[in-house]
């Protein structure tokens, strides 16, 4: 594989393209620096403005957008986080000019039609509703807002809350979108059936007229954390969920690598690593146990998710702490560090067979500046680790960090201990 084009366009966009001939359609992944951290006090205005941006434009309405989208066979979607205004699409060659221009009309020109605008506040409260129903989701949100606390945008859910989402009217979206969604900081990565002309034409060409002047949201560190304990009790619910964490590290540190490669023979590998095995196979707990990293461009947290009959909670959360200190009393060893070397590398060879995977870790390459050359460079990294490494960043990061914990569930009269 050549290594991508990059190429920075007079209004701030930077396009990303790798062509692969080999498939016949287009995928496309970018982003405007217009997430959570644009907000500032006005709490969910950004997720809800990105989910009106198929809701109709100067040009065109919803259905017409639609229709349009379909009649040329192509797909474009919106998504918000706590950094980016994320958008993502499919498209054939020859009908790539179109669907960038429909996604510059998007980000420039929505209409935020007021119809739409109470369907979408219909939407968001709906899904607040769900998620406050929901045992997993209590207890994660929760101790994002631990790791992350005083509001920091990296501990907020997107959405806000009920009163807030009631609260936020069409005016505080347009005032939004003409103060953050612009062309500095825009990121359009391409791959599938591309090649220069076509991206200097289709892509470029239409990205260079989008012309909206705004201010990127710059990410910055969260405040200092303590950690925290946090009983969330649900008695209509049958299960619970145990979560753990606490704040790792960004994605450029130096320690990534080898934290992500711990994390992943901790709680991720075959049937979810060390931490599976004990509590789900072995000990017969969990509906399922695993553990993520979450590593972004100002900060990152690991976290530990259980699930768990009401019955075996005091032995769950005893088998998350046993594992816990394993890290330290049993550290990985050479063949478990090789076989997730092995792992690792194999994974993304694997996505990298899917043009969407593709153009999202462009995506990713751009954004996190990681260099043109990572994708050749990421085997090397990898194979590269020592098992010191990834066994100090075990023990650092996740052993020996103060950890948070959060539970939700039917948890009332149960002794839990923590």
């Amino acid at each position: 594989m050549n290594l991508p084009d990059r190429t920075v366009l007079d209004n701030g966009a930077v396009v990303v393209s790798q062509p692969l001939p080999s498939n016949p359609f287009i995928a496309f992944r970018g982003s405007v620096p217009a997430g959570v951290f644009a907000e500032g006090d006005e709490r969910g205005v950004a997720e809800f403005a990105a989910r009106l941006l198929l809701g109709g434009t100067r040009r065109m309405s919803a259905a017409r957008l639609a229709d349009r989208l379909e009649g040329i066979g192509a797909t474009l979607e919106f998504h918000n986080s706590q950094e980016l205004l994320l958008f993502s699409g499919r498209c054939t060659r020859e009908t790539a000019a179109e669907t960038v221009r429909i996604l510059v009309d998007c980000l420039s020109q929505p209409a935020f039609p007021p119809r739409e605008v109470e369907r979408v506040r219909g939407e968001l409260l709906n899904d607040l509703r769900i998620e406050a129903d929901d045992t997993r989701q209590r207890a994660y949100r929760e101790l994002l807002r631990v790791v992350f606390p005083k509001d920091h945008p990296y501990g907020r859910d997107p959405k806000g809350d009920a009163d807030r989402v009631r609260r936020i009217r069409r005016p505080d979206l347009v005032a939004f979108h003409r103060a953050h969604v612009g062309a500095e900081g825009l990121i359009f990565a391409v791959t599938g059936d591309v090649d220069r002309g076509l991206v200097e034409k289709a892509v470029a060409g239409p990205l260079a007229r989008f012309r909206a002047e705004a201010e990127p949201a710059r990410p910055t560190p969260p405040p200092a954390y303590k950690p925290r304990n946090v009983l969330i009790n649900m008695p209509h619910k049958s299960q619970a969920d145990v979560v753990v964490g606490a704040p790792a590290l960004p994605r450029r540190h130096d320690d990534y690598y080898a934290l992500l490669l711990a994390n992943l023979l901790f709680g991720r590998i075959g049937l979810s690593g060390r931490l599976g095995k004990n509590l789900r196979d072995d000990l017969g707990l969990a509906y399922y146990a695993y553990s993520h990293l979450d590593a972004r461009s100002a900060a990152g947290m690991w976290s530990i998710n259980v699930g768990l009959n009401r019955g075996h909670l005091p032995q769950g959360v005893q088998g998350i702490r046993d594992e816990l200190a394993r890290l330290r009393t049993s550290p990985f060893g050479g063949q478990e560090v090789a076989d997730g070397k092995d792992n690792q590398v194999g994974s993304l060879v694997v996505s990298l067979e899917q043009n969407a995977e593709v153009a999202a870790e462009l995506h990713r390459m751009e954004h996190y500046g990681l260099g043109m050359d990572f994708l050749e460079r990421y085997a090397e990294i990898i194979q590269g680790l020592t098992v010191e490494a990834v066994r100090e960043a075990a023990a650092k990061y996740i052993a020996a960090a103060p950890a948070s914990w959060a539970v939700a569930g039917p948890i009332k009269g149960v002794k839990i201990g923590l």
